[in-house]
C-alpha cells in the first residue's frame, strides 16, 4: 500500500496538500481527516502521522481501494513478479518527490532547506535506502541486479522512473541534471568518499575522481552538510569517510560544484564498503 506524500483536500483539485504540512498544523485538520482524496483517482484516503508521529503520509481509507486505472495499484502490481522480495514491496510503495516542488524562488534558502530536510531526513528515507541494499550485486561494484533494473517507481506528479535510472555514479547523476529542465535531480548516488573538509562551519565530503570513463567518476561531486545540520551529523562523519556508499537525496549544480545536500547521514546514506 503506497504511502502518498500528497492528497487533495475538500475537492480543491488545483491544490495538492503535502502530508508534512498537514502534520505541521495537525490541529487544523484533526476534525476533517475524512476530507482527503487521492490526487490520481479521487478516492478517499486518510492522513496518518505514523506509529511514532514522525512519518506523516496519506494511505488507503479502510476497506477502500484505488480505482483500477489509478497509477498506484498499477505500480504496486510489480510485487507479483518478485514474490518473497520484501524490498521490492517497500520500493514500489514509495512515491518519490518532484525536484521542482522542493525548491521555490518565492521562499528563502533556509525555508527550502527545511522543506527538503523533512522529505529526506525522515525514517521513511532510511527504510527506502536500506531496502535497496539487497537488490545490489556486491560482486559487481554494487550495481543493480539485472532482474531489478526495470523496476518502476512512482513520482508524485504521476510519472515513473526506472530503478536503473534513479541510481548512478557521479557522472550519470550529472548527466541527469544537465538533461533536466529543473537543473536538479532526485537520485540515489553510488560513489566512493574521501576525507571530510570543513569549510566555514559547513562539511564537504568529496567523492573520489578518476580519468577512466568506464568507472563514470570523471567529474567533481561531493556530499554537503550545511552548518545548521553539521552538529546533528558530526558523530557519523568518520563512518562514511573513505567508503563506498549510496546516498538518497536531491543533486544540484551550483557555484560550489555538483553536490547532494545531506540533512541526516543515518537516514540518507548507507555504507556498502569501508576502506582502510
Amino acid at each position: 500500500m503506497s504511502r502518498m506524500s500528497h492528497a487533495i483536500y475538500f475537492n480543491r483539485k488545483q491544490t495538492y496538500l503535502c502530508a508534512l504540512d498537514v502534520d505541521g498544523e495537525f490541529h487544523k485538520y484533526e476534525k476533517t481527516r475524512d476530507k482527503f482524496t487521492c490526487i490520481f483517482c479521487g478516492v478517499k484516503v486518510q492522513f496518518s502521522r505514523g506509529k511514532e508521529h514522525n512519518d506523516p503520509h496519506f494511505k488507503n481509507w479502510p476497506l477502500t481501494s484505488h480505482k483500477n486505472n489509478c497509477v498506484i495499484p498499477i505500480i504496486e502490481s510489480q510485487k507479483e513478479k518478485h514474490e518473497n522480495v520484501g524490498e521490492v514491496e517497500l520500493l514500489v510503495s514509495t512515491i518519490l518527490p518532484r525536484a521542482k516542488r522542493l525548491n521555490s524562488n518565492q521562499t528563502n534558502l533556509s525555508v527550502n532547506r527545511s522543506k527538503k530536510a523533512r522529505v529526506f531526513a525522515g525514517k521513511r528515507s532510511k527504510k527506502f535506502i536500506y531496502s535497496l541494499i539487497n537488490l545490489l550485486d556486491n560482486k559487481n561494484y554494487f550495481k543493480i541486479k539485472p532482474e531489478f533494473e526495470e523496476l518502476q517507481l512512482l513520482i508524485e506528479d504521476g510519472s515513473t522512473i526506472k530503478l536503473k535510472e534513479l541510481i548512478g555514479s557521479q557522472d550519470e547523476i550529472i548527466e541527469r541534471i544537465e538533461q533536466s529542465q529543473e537543473k536538479r535531480a532526485i537520485c540515489i548516488l553510488r560513489g566512493n568518499t574521501r576525507s571530510a573538509q570543513i569549510i566555514k562551519n559547513n562539511i564537504k565530503i568529496p567523492l573520489t575522481k578518476g580519468n577512466n570513463p568506464i568507472y563514470k567518476n570523471t567529474n567533481d561531486f561531493s556530499l554537503f552538510i550545511s552548518w545548521d545540520y553539521a552538529e546533528k551529523n558530526k558523530e557519523f562523519i568518520k563512518s562514511i569517510e573513505n567508503s563506498l556508499i549510496v546516498c538518497y537525496g536531491e543533486a544540484t549544480t551550483n557555484e560550489f560544484g555538483t553536490q547532494i545536500e545531506v540533512y541526516s547521514i543515518k537516514n540518507q546514506i548507507t555504507l556498502l564498503k569501508k576502506y582502510k
